[in-house]
Formats: C-alpha cells, structure tokens, sequence
C-alpha cells in the first residue's frame, strides 16, 4: 500500500511539474506573440496615419461616377447596389470581362463623401493582414495538426514576421494600400483568396460537420465568385491551386506511407465529394471573364485588336521572369527573417499529423503556381504588369517561401531516424534547448533583423516613407489644395474648371494627379464627367 501511494504521489507530482513547464511555455509564447503584435502595429501605424490625407483619383472616378451622382441625387444603399450591377454590365460588355473589378471599384469609399476615402488604406492592410492571418491559423495552427495538440502560440509570430516585411517593402505603397481601384482588386482580392484557400483545405481536408459546415461552404461559395472573377493572376493562381490540388494533396498530405503506398484515395475522395462545387464556381468565375464580349473592345482600344504574345511563350516567360523576381527579393533581410520564424516552425511540425514526402516536388508545385500569376499579363500585353501586380507576387513569395520552409522542415523531422547518431542527439537535445533560449532568441534575431532594414533600407521601406510625406507637410498640403478644389467642383454654378497644378506630390499615396494638355487627359475627363464639368484643363500659370 505504501509503495502504490508513493506511486500514485509520484504521478500526481510529476503531472503537476509537466503542467508547470506547459504553463511557462504558454507565458513565453503569450509575450512573444504580443512582441509580434507591437512590431506589425508599428509598421502599419505610419500607413494608416497618411489615409486621413488620401483622395480619390483615375479609375475612381471612372468606375465610381453613377453611383456618386446616385447618392448627389438623394438615393441610399440599395441605389448604389443597383447602380453597381448595371456599372458591371456595361463594363462586361463594353469593356473588359472582370466583373468582380468593376463592382469592387463601382463601391469606392469616395462616393460616400470624399473624406470617406480616408478608409481605403484600412482595408487593405486590414485585408492583407487578417487574410494571411486567417490562413496561417487555420492551416499552421490547426488544421494540419495532431488531434489535441494545436500549434496555439506558433503560427502567429510565422505569420506577423512575413507580414511585416511584405508590409515594408511592398513593391508600390500607392498602388497596394492607396489607389482604392488598383489596391481593392489585387491587394485586398490577395487577402480574400488567402482566406478562401483556407476554407477550400478546412472543408477538404478538417471535419466540419453540420450547420458549421454549411456556414463555411457558403462562405467559400461567395469567396470563389469574389476572387474568380477578378484579376487574372490571383483568379488563375487560385484556380490552378484548387485543381492541382486533387492530385497532389493525397500525395503531400496523405498518410498512405505507412501502407507503402504513395497516393491516400481517401484524402482524395474527402477532397473532392467536400470542394468540388469551389473549383467549379472559380474555374466558372475566371472562363466568364475570360469569355467577355468586352475583352475584344479593350484589346482593340489597347493593344490594335490582338495580343502580343503567344501561349507558350507566355509561360516559359512567365517562368523566367519568376524565377529572376525570387533571385532578386532574396537577400539578407530575407534569410534573416526565415531564421526568426524557424524556430516556430520546428516547433510546430512536431505536432503535425501528416508526412512530408516529397519536398522537391513540393517546391516545383509551388514555384508553378507562382509563376502563373503573371501568364496572363504576358500573353496579353508581354508585360508583367503594374506596381499592383508586382505588389501582389511578393506577397505571394513570402507566403510561398514560408510554405516551403515548414514543408522542408517537415521533411527534415520525419526523417531524423535515417540522420547519423550524432545528428539525432542534437536535434533530440535542440527541443528542450529552443523552448528554454526562445524569448532571447528572438530578441537578437528580430534586433539583427531590424539593424539591417534600419541601416541599409531606411528610406525605402513603405512605413518610412509614409512618415516623411507626414513629416515634410507634404501630406497634409496636397490634401488642403485637394480641398481647394473640391470647393470647386462641388460648385454647380461652374462648369468649366481650370487648375493650377499640384504643388507637392506625396510619392508614397497619390497615384496619378490632373494632367495638362500634354498629359494623361483622359483622368481629367473622368475626373469632369464624375463632377458634372464641361472640362477640367491644369493651366501652368507663370508670374
């Protein structure tokens, strides 16, 4: 009797030692997540500052325009909503086949009230951020792991690291935060398809049952119109990835291994019977695009009736140029960071379900769908597109650089029992230790991390630059000349307008100002026919 109370005394101490340990991990991840917290808060504060200064311009006006004159007229919420499915038509029609642009760019905040647009660099950091957000929780810290052993405290450092450097060196501030028509279809778009391709793996490979699941598949229904029928590189990106999918999955995810076999028919069955409806109303989405009666008009108007391309050549282009953007985005900045969330994602692979088979497979995998971002862009027009084109293919090589490092450390874990003796002790040793020295590992990586920038990239990163047009005025007195015009243009009693031009230039928010007669006029046209002016002429008036 006395040896088994010494037993049972001995379990009860040792689980109260072992809840012990999990409650210290449990404060150390809670600081370092709240570190990261700050970190990401201070990097978008200076952004977010500078939209009380925004102001609408081009295709703002263009696609805004009835809506606005709808609301001048006195018509509330469902006049616009109407009046956003007629500007679609039109479009569809007359012009060009993404249908979700033209209703995403026919609701900017600018109708509403100029001072409205102050909103937009909100949404679309709030969009990029809680998209990649949301897809690293549900995939990194549930999703893919062991029932009951959840990667709580993992996923969020992993994600707010990549965050913050997609956030600082965005290829173009304006085109990716400030310009509502350029930024809302393809930054804030990226953020719905990270979103969506999380529900797409939740319902494929997760057990939702029940009202949940119906909750999540319509979601993703919405999700798949929204992103399929937008732009091209995120729309067929998306698909491509769903579709791939079917055949890879079962592959990279299946736990068929252990049969010796290579393919799970049950991941594959699961995936299909629960996801089949998302590929097909994507793939329909981006065909109904791609089939538009106005992508003829556009290219006659644009490009003289015809690409300037060929198929395959726009996709061995695509996968050159690919691969050149990937060589010259990584750097120091970018290992650095890759060694800040490493240990994160050692940490949570251990709690994984799945076997990571194949990683060189894995990388080509990713490296297609990443370079079929820019197909479509080549075959038309033989370019790669805009600032927000490029804006949003690094945000998809962080977000595939970080997949590919969790997928290459999987594999490195699964296969610790093949390393050599003195490998495997170091690494058995390597959990205890990282879990021991994490807070002050990431005090000196992220302090390392942040010299860099500091001392090589301080006038280039996004933030820095926002708070220099704050610090220098220029903000502030482009938007009181802006209200300067306003005043005019709200005047009905004048209906030809001239302006002088701009006195400053904030490079990091203002995307393209009135022109003189030399000029891009056509904004100036829009910017008359959304206003109700005859004309609107920038005069040079010298003393």
């Amino acid at each position: 009797m006395k040896m088994l109370w010494m037993k049972k005394t001995g379990m009860k101490n040792e689980g109260i030692k072992n809840q012990g340990i999990k409650n210290k991990e449990g404060r150390q991840y809670l600081l370092i997540n709240i570190c990261f917290v700050l970190a990401l808060c201070i990097v978008a504060a200076p952004l977010l500052i500078l939209s009380a200064y925004n102001f609408p311009s081009a295709d703002d006006w263009s696609y805004g325009r009835d809506a606005y004159k709808a609301l001048q007229a006195g018509g509330g919420v469902g006049t616009v909503l109407r009046i956003s499915f007629e500007t679609v038509a039109r479009y569809y029609v007359g012009w060009e086949g993404r249908f979700m642009n033209a209703f995403f760019a026919s609701l900017q905040p600018g109708i509403w009230g100029e001072e409205y647009y102050a909103v937009v660099a909100w949404l679309m950091l709030g969009g990029l951020i809680l998209g990649e957000l949301f897809l690293f929780h549900e995939l990194f810290g549930r999703l893919l792991c062991r029932e009951g052993r959840e990667n709580r405290g993992l996923w969020f450092p992993v994600a707010a690291a990549t965050l913050i450097l997609q956030i600082l060196y965005t290829p173009s501030a304006v085109e990716s935060f400030y310009w509502y028509t350029g930024a809302v279809n393809y930054t804030f778009v990226f953020g719905l398809s990270m979103i969506l391709t999380a529900l797409f793996l939740k319902l494929g490979l997760g057990n939702t049952k029940g009202w949940k699941y119906g909750l999540t598949a319509a979601a993703a229904c919405v999700l798949s119109v929204a992103v399929g029928g937008d732009n091209y590189s995120t729309s067929l990106s998306t698909f491509l990835f769903m579709l791939c999918s079917y055949a890879l999955l079962p592959v990279f995810c299946g736990q068929a291994a252990a049969s010796g076999k290579w393919f799970d028919r049950a991941v594959f069955g699961r995936l299909l019977r629960r996801t089949w409806y998302l590929v097909v109303l994507t793939g329909g989405s981006l065909l109904a695009c791609i089939l538009a009666p106005g992508n003829a008009k556009r290219l006659e108007g644009n490009f003289g009736g015809a690409t300037t391309g060929n198929a395959l050549v726009a996709v061995l282009q695509s996968l050159w140029r690919s691969f050149t953007n990937i060589w010259s985005w990584t750097d120091v900045k970018i290992l650095l960071m890759v060694l800040v969330i490493l240990p994160f994602v050692w940490l949570a692979v251990k709690n994984m379900r799945y076997e990571f088979r194949f990683p060189g497979i894995f990388t080509l995998f990713t490296f297609g769908l990443y370079a079929s971002q820019i197909t479509s862009n080549l075959y038309v027009d033989g370019t790669t597109g805009g600032g927000r084109v490029a804006a949003i293919l690094y945000y998809s090589y962080h977000v595939w650089l970080v997949g590919n490092v969790w997928y290459w450390t999987g594999w490195l874990c699964r296969r610790r029992q093949s390393w050599p003796a003195f490998l495997e002790r170091v690494f058995s040793a390597a959990g205890p230790f990282v879990r021991r020295f994490l807070i002050p590992y990431c005090a000196v990586a992220g302090i390392i991390l942040a010299g860099v920038i500091y001392t090589f990239d301080l006038k280039e990163i996004s933030s820095y630059r926002a708070y220099r047009d704050w610090r220098q005025g220029w903000a502030q007195q482009y938007a009181a000349e802006w209200r300067e015009r306003l005043e005019v243009l709200h005047d009905e009693t004048v209906t030809q307008v001239e302006f002088a031009p701009l006195s400053v230039y904030p490079e990091t928010m203002l995307y393209t100002d009135l022109q003189d007669q030399d000029g891009y006029i056509w904004v100036n046209k829009a910017c008359a026919n959304y206003y109700g002016k005859e004309y609107i002429h920038v005069v040079n008036v010298t003393e």
